[in-house]
Formats: C-alpha cells, sequence, structure tokens
C-alpha cells in the first residue's frame, strides 16, 4: 500500500499568525485577544460561547454536540460538521477514529512506520483531520488517504475501513480536563476537576459523550458487517505494543515480520514520541498554558490521581448502562 504524500498543506490563520510572529510577541497575549473579539462578534449566528455551565470556549452543532471554538483550517465548525455527509469517500480511504485523548497520535505513528512512510514529516501532514477540513480540502489529497477524527463512528461515511480505538473513561476524562486547562484557545485554567467531571458525564464536554462514542465503535466492531473496522483499547497498545502493531498491519493487509513489529513498537513508545517533534507538535507549544504538553503522561491508572470514590462510583453508574446494553469493553473498571 504505497501512499503519497503532499508538498505542502494549508495552514489555519491562528496556526500561520504564531508561525510568522515576532520571536518577542506574546502568542498567548495575541489568541486570548482573537478569543475575546470573538466573543464580542454578536452578529455571528455562530457565535463563540462560554456559559456558566460550560465553562470553556466552544461552538454549539445543530443537534447540541459540543465543538471547539476554532477551525484547523478556517471555516465554523457548526458549518464543517454539516457538511461531512456529503463528504465523497473513496474505498481505499482509513480512518482512526475515537474520543479526543484515547491514543489517535500513537496509532497515526504506528501506521506511518507501517506504511513506510517519510518519518521524517509532521504526522498532521500525512493523517489529515477529518472534521478540521473542508470536503474541497480533503478531495485534493491523493489516494490513498488517512484521516483522523474524533466525531461519533455514525458521523464517519458508511461502513469506511476504521481503526477504532477506546481509552478506559476514568483516564479519558483526566485527559480531556488537563487539554482543556492546558490549551490557552479555551480559556479555562480555572476550571475546576469537579466541574469537569460533571460536564464530562452529562457528554457535555468536546464531541460529546465518551459512552456513546466507544458504544457506536464497539457495536460497529461486534456486528454481522465488522470487516473494515479494528477495535483497539489503548490499555492494550500499552501492554502488548508489538502485538498492537502487528494487529494494524494484518488489518491493513500490510505483511511485517515480527522483528519489524518489534522495531515498530519501540520507534512509537511514548517516550521516543514525546521527544519526535515529527510527532509532539512543537507549534502546538505556543497554544499551551505553561508546564502543558500535546503528549502529556500517556499511561494507564492516572485518573487514581484524581478521583474520589464517590467520583469513580458515578462513572462506574454510567459505564454499566452500556455494560449491561453489551458494551463490555471495560467491564474490569466497573468494580
Amino acid at each position: 500500500m504505497k501512499r503519497q504524500v503532499e508538498s505542502s498543506s494549508p495552514n489555519m490563520d491562528m496556526k500561520r499568525q504564531v508561525e510568522t510572529s515576532s520571536p518577542n510577541m506574546d502568542i498567548k497575549k495575541v489568541l486570548k485577544s482573537h478569543e475575546a473579539l470573538l466573543f464580542q462578534n454578536k452578529e455571528d449566528p455562530n457565535l463563540v460561547e462560554r456559559t456558566e455551565k460550560i465553562p470553556f470556549a466552544h461552538t454549539v452543532g445543530a443537534d447540541g454536540m459540543i465543538f471547539p471554538a476554532h477551525n484547523y483550517h478556517g471555516g465554523k465548525w457548526v458549518d464543517r460538521i454539516g457538511s461531512c455527509d456529503q463528504f465523497a469517500a473513496r474505498s481505499d480511504d482509513l480512518f482512526i477514529c475515537c474520543v479526543m485523548r484515547s491514543g489517535s497520535n500513537w496509532a497515526q505513528n504506528m501506521i506511518k512506520h507501517i506504511l513506510g512512510m517519510p518519518i521524517e514529516t509532521i504526522t498532521i501532514n500525512l493523517v489529515r483531520w477529518f472534521e478540521g477540513h473542508n470536503n474541497a480540502q480533503l478531495d485534493q489529497i491523493q489516494s490513498p488517504r488517512i484521516f483522523k477524527s474524533h466525531l461519533h463512528y455514525s458521523k464517519l461515511p458508511k461502513d469506511a475501513k476504521t481503526i477504532y480505538i477506546a481509552r478506559n473513561p476514568f483516564d479519558n476524562c483526566v485527559a480531556n480536563y488537563e487539554i482543556v486547562k492546558g490549551y490557552c484557545t479555551f480559556g479555562a485554567e480555572d476550571l475546576s476537576w469537579e466541574k469537569y467531571l460533571d460536564l464530562y458525564l452529562e457528554g457535555s464536554v468536546l464531541f460529546g459523550s465518551w459512552f456513546e462514542h466507544v458504544k457506536q465503535g464497539w457495536n460497529k466492531a461486534n456486528s454481522g458487517n465488522n470487516s473494515n473496522i479494528l477495535f483497539i483499547r489503548y490499555e492494550d497498545m500499552k501492554t502488548d505494543e508489538t502485538g498492537t502493531v502487528q494487529k494494524i498491519a494484518d488489518f491493513l493487509e500490510v505483511p511485517i515480520s515480527e522483528d519489524r513489529a518489534k522495531e515498530i513498537a519501540e520507534l512509537t513508545t511514548f517516550n521516543k514520541m514525546k521527544k519526535d517533534p515529527t510527532a509532539n507538535f512543537q507549534w502546538t507549544k505556543m497554544l499551551c498554558n505553561d508546564g502543558f504538553d500535546f503528549i502529556r503522561k500517556g499511561v494507564v491508572g492516572d485518573y487514581l490521581n484524581y478521583f474520589t470514590e464517590e467520583q469513580m462510583e458515578r462513572v462506574r453508574a454510567k459505564l454499566r448502562e452500556i455494560s449491561n446494553a453489551g458494551v463490555s469493553c471495560f467491564d474490569e473498571y466497573l468494580g
């Protein structure tokens, strides 16, 4: 499976401003000024919101789903999401789908090595964010194309070849809390853990409910028509990285030896990716509050440093609901 790499890609206005700015410019002040202007634009029907209920910068889609307050490549989130069902899919497209902070960047880097893509090329120029570009931009990419998406599986092209990654809701909640606090574009440095957990459990977070998202991916993977989807867990990626590389290669029908699978696993460890500027995107540092890194901890069980027992039981109660409906992928967390 040979994939051609484009020589350039469109850049979002905000990113371009960051990259071309004076080294003496306070990037965070620029971004916060940009955010302030968005909040003041009362004529915009897609007004960026920050309310008492949801105290971070966001927009709301027609179906009530929460989206970021920016779009990587221009335009408005609500417009882009509304056009996803008009996307012209191709038979050799590949999607990597998951709730935010579930291992999509990790899987992208594995795939990059499995397919022999240029290792010196930044990953986001090889794997495009599906909802972060408009259809015209995606149409220009030569086949075969790889996309990542945080949309629910039902929002992707029907029966698209998909690698679905799930991470336990406890660690996923913590990781999403930290990124919402960590990116200054959300304006949520003071967001409390207790408040975010409330939002997470009711699905009032970016891209909606973890429980509905994972249920859709699991149900598709366990349906009678599941040859085009590979369901993997973040936790299994951690305990058996070589095995995960082999599973992905098999799914992509790319023959690799056991030694090559081990080599790729070593090349894509968390510590290696954290130091790799093609994986741990350097420009994101300019969008982060002090002390936050795009690739943060990458561990299983960090939630124990955040949750009280009462809070864990609230998550277990929601997890039991989908478990009772047949979604058993995280039953070991039910206690």
